[in-house]
């Protein structure tokens, strides 16, 4: 019996088993697919999600599959047709580096490298993670899980404490929950294929990132795939009007592609983007909430929980924080270290920072297009407010740079030393609650009764601006939870801070 079933092998699945079996959390992961989906989605990760991949010994392995939309000069065109006219360029800034904000810059890397670098961290770290394999039925009960899968060798059980569905948006096992999400809904339907093809004349000598083409119909985009002669074609349908994508011939995205590049005779050969031989995959663009994130000892992720645009790239990080943020408390509850109702807080926190994320989307969606869902004339958050200030709890996202360590909020980037080497304050934070104090004798005791790890100032860690950059008194601590984000702030008092554990642990 594995103590997590996790459903779906995208992004947020991947990142779920990863996180889990770093808490050494027995896992295992089903797919329906046979492998990952050759196709880069999203191709770049922020700085706040490489913040919780390096946690778990990421970073490297990201910074080493740099994405093809990063090479040097590469453009965003906006074009009627690759080999015609030039409507308008830009050069494609590479995402910049660490900064006051953070010991991460961002990384360019697509989504299917970046599925592969996570599928080969989770199984290194023990989990087990099976591709191929279809979920048939579901019996969900207040003790735990019953899945009837299949995969090539016939039916059989898993038995799981706890399910995480990251099924994707049209999650069925949100559906077989009862959970109908809310919000505007469906924004527009897209198509996507890969292809072959030596588009070298067409280019010109330019290095693209993203091409945005007027035929053969407003909206379709280019993408390179192999940095040589495979890329990604997207384009908007009709349902009604263009048929099932899915029956769609290859000669017939063959002529969409040489009408796209502007050259009738281009030799084109669409490839599969799926191991299973799929070659044409469709999506929505929607926005939508789930009005609750768990059902019993069932929660939802990333977009099983929350469809985002795709305007301002926050959809799959959104995902990526849900999962780290569920990781945590499912290891404390199984472990017996913290009460079942701390799993509680997973929708009472996360649920509003995807509200929060998508009207931020919509409104970046409003701005760049002209297309405003919303029409309440809101003004969009500063951008890294939304990655790295929203809040658990009352209040407003908060710049950067007003991050004082406020309870809520992440815990603001530090260089501190420990033992003689310079590190972030970020990397501190991992499997177990972090308190960062001036009084450690008063607080060690705590470490043999919590989940708790103790920092002196001065002793354990060299950190002179520490209390000044958190706004503390000469007699302050901070308690940090696993996630980096601020469970307390006040003195070091060694019976308020137990009861601040218990209720942190919900242990009361």
């Amino acid at each position: 019996m594995s103590s997590v079933l996790v459903v779906g092998g995208g992004l947020a699945g991947l990142s779920t088993a990863a996180f889990l079996a770093w808490h050494d959390v027995p896992v295992t992961l089903v797919e329906r697919h046979t492998g990952a989906l050759r196709h880069p989605r999203a191709r770049a990760v922020n700085n706040r999600t490489m913040e919780v991949y390096r946690g778990i010994g990421l970073e490297p392995a990201i910074r080493a599959h740099r994405s093809h939309a990063a090479d040097p000069g590469a453009l965003l065109l906006r074009v009627d047709t690759l080999a015609g006219k030039e409507i308008w360029r830009r050069e494609a800034v590479a995402p910049a580096g660490p900064g006051s904000a953070s010991p991460c810059g961002w990384a360019s890397i697509d989504q299917d490298e970046l599925e592969e670098v996570l599928q080969g961290r989770a199984e290194e770290l023990g989990a087990d993670i099976r591709f191929g394999t279809t979920l048939r039925t579901l019996d969900v009960r207040d003790d735990g899980v019953t899945a009837l899968v299949e995969d090539g060798t016939g039916q059989y059980e898993i038995t799981a404490r706890y399910l995480v569905a990251a099924d994707g948006h049209r999650s069925g096992i949100r559906r077989r929950l009862g959970i109908e999400p809310d919000g505007p809904g469906v924004l527009g339907d897209t198509f996507t294929f890969l292809f072959v093809a030596d588009l070298h004349e067409a280019l010109n000598g330019r290095t693209i990132s993203v091409v945005h083409i007027e035929q053969p119909r407003p909206g379709t985009v280019l993408l390179p795939h192999d940095g040589d002669r495979q890329w990604v074609f997207s384009a908007p349908f009709e349902p009604d009007v263009d048929g099932p994508p899915e029956e769609f011939t290859e000669e017939y995205c063959a002529d969409l592609v040489r009408a796209a590049i502007g050259v009738p005779d281009l030799d084109v050969r669409v490839v599969p983007q799926m191991a299973d031989g799929t070659t044409i995959l469709t999506y929505q663009l929607g926005g939508r909430v789930a009005p609750r994130f768990s059902d019993g000892p069932a929660f939802l992720v990333g977009d099983a929980a929350h469809q985002v645009p795709p305007t301002g790239a926050f959809g799959a990080s959104t995902g990526v924080q849900d999962t780290h943020n569920l990781a945590w408390k499912l290891a404390m509850v199984l472990r017996g270290e913290a009460g079942p109702s701390l799993l509680d807080t997973y929708d009472t926190e996360r649920r509003p920072v995807a509200w929060f994320t998508l009207e931020q989307a919509l409104l970046q969606l409003r701005d760049r297009t002209g297309r405003d869902v919303l029409g309440n004339g809101a003004k969009p958050a500063e951008y890294d407010s939304v990655v790295f200030g929203y809040r658990y709890g009352p209040g407003e996202a908060l710049p950067p740079e007003e991050l004082r360590g406020q309870v809520g909020t992440r815990a603001p980037h530090l260089t501190v030393t420990r033992d003689g080497t310079g590190l972030s304050t970020v990397d501190l934070y991992g499997p177990r609650f972090v308190l960062v104090t001036t009084d450690g004798d008063a607080a060690r005791p705590l470490e043999k009764e919590y989940p708790l790890d103790v920092y002196e100032l001065g002793t354990d860690l060299d950190a002179p601006d520490y209390l000044a950059a958190h706004e503390l008194p000469d007699d302050g601590a901070l308690l940090i939870r696993p996630d980096g984000f601020v469970a307390w702030r006040g003195t070091a008092l060694s019976g308020e801070l137990r009861a601040v554990l218990d209720t942190a642990l919900h242990r009361r």
